[in-house]
């Protein structure tokens, strides 16, 4: 049986701060490697049965 998954620990001070600009920074201007990653998954392909 599988463990249960633990709660992420929450950020405090200056690393909620560094996270936060992370995040606004990646927004603004995405990289192209996180481009390139959400274009092959949205032209994944599954070869289900109809």
């Amino acid at each position: 049986m599988a463990k249960p998954i633990r709660a992420t620990p929450t950020l405090r001070g200056e690393d909620a701060r560094k996270f936060m600009q992370e995040v606004l920074k990646e927004q603004q201007t995405p990289s192209k490697a996180r481009m390139k990653l959400l274009h092959d998954a949205a032209n994944v392909k599954f070869n289900f049965p109809h």
